[in-house]
């Protein structure tokens, strides 16, 4: 086991809705992250918009060819994710392995619950990374995964994933969000779209006394915008910094699924942000990281997270399924510092025991869009 000395640690001070995250020092222990070799990917299309998507899908594969990834593009129709595990856990075995997947369509995801306050449920993405964990379900009548141990393995993920699905949304036509969605990914591939190698890095109140902490994680820009005053943060003030050109934004704000709530403890006192706004603000950040409790719960109509990806500019999004979000943010933004993926730098982020898929708060992390792009150096 390799020691790392780590300066932020998290607690959870929760309403009946919403968290609150308290950085402090401590010193941990860390496991070093399983290397992945494999440069092989799979891209699973749901095979009803296989057809339609054949010529975007085959740009798409070539594009991931010119990463030098080999690539294997899977036509979809199972509605069943152990299904879907299964043939990940089929592919890492070959001689090429697997070093990740990237699920464009309504693809299936597993769902597990916890109990805050009352029951709730989200999709968690980490079941199709964990490759060699065991997946508990006490209630096979429910569907609903209850616990997650180590199996044969650990609990930590040998792959990644990022999803591209429009279909949650119903004020887009899903045919042309995946379309003009893929058009814009070429065009970053290709040098057509840019932005200035910055990061915004926007800290409603609940979080912005540990803005000192926050910021020295942020170690992929040195060019950052930080806005933390608390008398500043509010939701027309937000709104009006998503209209400028940053790369990257990464924001802390109590949020639903639905909306992010501006203000102290999550009650929208200085404004409300919610998935209609995001759909007619010019925004033009390519990147986002969502501290915001359950904004890329994919699986909910009309979620923030997949909103922000088919609205103008957007490739990926990162944040939770459910009440949690990224902490120790070094972990993730070092990796994307160094060139990693999305997908790898995510898959790496997980390896560290205090955030990572033994941390509840840590379960839900998702990357919604594409996980094999990396950020302008």
């Amino acid at each position: 086991m390799k020691k790392i000395a780590k300066y932020l640690i998290v607690v959870i001070l929760a309403g009946a809705f919403i968290g609150i995250t308290i950085p402090f020092t401590l010193i941990i222990f860390s496991r070093t992250p399983a290397s992945t070799q494999s440069t092989h990917v799979h891209i699973y299309v749901n095979s009803t918009i296989f057809s339609s998507l054949s010529s975007e899908i085959e740009q798409y594969k070539q594009d991931v060819i010119a990463q030098a990834y080999t690539v294997d593009v899977i036509n979809w129709s199972l509605n069943n994710v152990t299904a879907l595990r299964n043939d990940l856990i089929n592919a890492s075995t070959q001689p090429l392995g697997l070093a990740g997947a990237v699920l464009i369509g309504d693809l299936p995801s597993a769902m597990m619950q916890y109990l805050y306050y009352f029951w709730r449920t989200y999709p968690i993405d980490l079941y199709l990374t964990d490759l060699d964990g065991e997946w508990v379900d006490n209630d096979p009548t429910d569907g609903l995964l209850d616990a997650h141990n180590n199996g044969t393995g650990d609990i930590f993920p040998e792959i990644w994933i990022g999803r591209i699905c429009p279909e949650s949304l119903n004020n887009t036509n899903h045919l042309t969000a995946y379309q003009n969605y893929f058009a814009r990914n070429h065009a970053y591939r290709t040098g057509q779209l840019s932005r200035p190698h910055s990061q915004l890095v926007y800290i409603d109140d609940d979080w912005s006394q540990w803005y000192s902490e926050w910021l020295g994680d942020m170690t992929a820009y040195n060019n950052i915008t930080a806005v933390y005053n608390n008398a500043t943060t509010t939701a027309s003030d937000y709104m009006n910094e998503l209209t400028h050109y940053y790369e990257f934004i990464h924001v802390f704000v109590h949020s639903e699924a639905y909306e992010h709530l501006f203000g102290l403890g999550g009650y929208g006192a200085e404004g409300k942000v919610n998935y209609t706004d995001i759909l007619n603000i010019d925004t033009k950040a390519l990147f986002y990281n969502l501290f915001a409790c359950s904004a890329a719960n994919f699986e909910y109509r009309n979620n923030l997270g997949t909103q922000y990806l088919f609205s103008n500019n957007t490739l990926t999004v990162v944040g939770s399924s459910k009440i949690g979000g990224m902490t120790m943010n070094s972990y993730f933004y070092t990796p994307l510092n160094q060139g990693k993926i999305f997908g790898e730098a995510m898959r790496l982020w997980y390896w560290n025991p205090l955030h990572g898929p033994s941390d509840p708060d840590s379960m839900g992390m998702t990357i919604l869009g594409d996980p094999l792009l990396t950020i302008l150096m």
